[in-house]
């Protein structure tokens, strides 16, 4: 006679053998970068873990078999530094269902077979850097949501920077699909629309944010940004003057838009080729010293902590309220800007704020001066 024990253990046996939907391959698409973000076309690349190795020519991609272990994706071309990337897997939200409908001895056997993992379907490697990416344990690749910045009404098609009227009629086109789907866009106007989890090109992401940024890469051949999510703008980055305020403003100047602590005032003409010398360090507070800066929300302190890492010339700029502008390079993305890091942050601040902005640091000095009004 049976057990009850045997019973329950026939039963457990029984129930395990569900198993994780997709089973456990999935594509994986690698991109290829300079450290100065320029595509680099026709890198080889090898994906391997403990499950088998691929071979991919970058961009392009290859379906690979899932594992709990790392990917390590490792990118060679002549002339150009060796890149790798070591890939962590994530817990695909399946296998959570998995493990209330198919029991115990079906996860075990997911985890064995590395279906119940999975990794983010775009991997990009920068040549000449040795990085780690991690998806975070429990989420799906694409499972973040980037957060709204108000940038400008979702609706409002002449908002998008860079694009020409083809670009703006297909995101208005864009407006209209069904959730999920995003929206990229890069410097040079290249764009890319992406709606559902089923593309056609099953080489592209399934997950549409992912599917939006590699596509518009694809065609554009630098790096592209979301610019829409669903039913939100989360674009970060500077704004852009319609073309006829842009020829305008380098036609002839405008009023200052600012003075910095120099005294001299900045006005919206076209830039200088250099940044001007002149900014003094104030002994304000320490360059690094993040909590010092006035006026400022949790946001803004971190965008200051990333133009900490950026190189020189750069400027950061601030309004008393609460907006800030980072710049660096001679090279702005947005040409109706100018090219000096100085005058960019001062008038990328005073544009978002709707108010004059000081500089409060230049470099590696902190030159505010907090005794005096915009």
């Amino acid at each position: 006679m049976m057990s009850w024990a045997g019973a329950l253990a026939l039963a457990a046996l029984a129930s395990g053998c569900a198993s994780v939907a997709g089973g456990n391959t999935q594509q994986m698409y690698v991109q290829a970068r300079t450290a100065e973000g320029t595509a680099v076309d026709g890198a080889d690349c090898t994906l391997s873990n403990d499950k088998g190795s691929w071979r991919v020519r970058a961009p392009g991609g290859s379906s690979i078999v899932r594992s709990y272990k790392p990917m390590e994706v490792r990118c060679e071309k002549p002339a150009l530094p060796q890149g790798i990337v070591s890939v962590e897997s994530g817990t695909r939200a399946a296998m959570f269902g998995n493990i209330l409908i198919g029991g115990v001895v079906g996860a075990v056997v997911d985890h064995a077979s590395g279906a119940a993992y999975e990794y983010p379907e775009q991997v990009r490697v920068v040549m000449g850097r040795t990085s780690t990416f991690t998806l975070p344990r429990g989420t799906q690749p694409g499972g973040y949501e980037p957060k709204a910045t108000a940038f400008a009404p979702l609706n409002d098609a002449d908002a998008v920077p860079h694009l020409g009227p083809r670009g703006r009629d297909a995101y208005r086109e864009w407006l209209t699909r069904p959730f999920p789907r995003a929206f990229a866009v890069a410097p040079n106007g290249h764009f890319f629309t992406a709606w559902s989890t089923r593309p056609q090109d099953a080489s592209l992401p399934t997950d549409p944010k992912e599917r939006a940024v590699t596509g518009c890469e694809r065609s554009a051949k630098v790096p592209c940004k979301l610019y829409a999510v669903n039913d939100k703008v989360v674009w970060d980055a500077e704004p852009v003057l319609p073309p006829a305020s842009a020829a305008a403003r380098v036609a002839a100047p405008v009023a200052a838009v600012a003075a910095p602590v120099t005294g001299v005032a900045v006005t919206a003409t076209a830039a200088p080729a250099r940044p001007q010398p002149g900014f003094i360090a104030t002994g304000y507070a320490a360059i690094e010293d993040v909590d010092a800066l006035p006026y400022l929300s949790d946001r803004g302190r971190a965008a200051y902590r990333e133009w900490l890492t950026r190189p020189t010339p750069k400027a950061f700029a601030i309004s008393d309220r609460g907006h800030w502008w980072a710049a660096w390079s001679l090279h702005p993305q947005d040409l109706s800007l100018p090219t000096d890091p100085n005058e960019r942050a001062l008038l990328g601040c005073a544009r978002s704020s709707g108010a004059p902005c000081k500089l409060y640091a230049v470099n590696g000095s902190v030159v505010w001066k907090p005794r005096e009004t915009p």
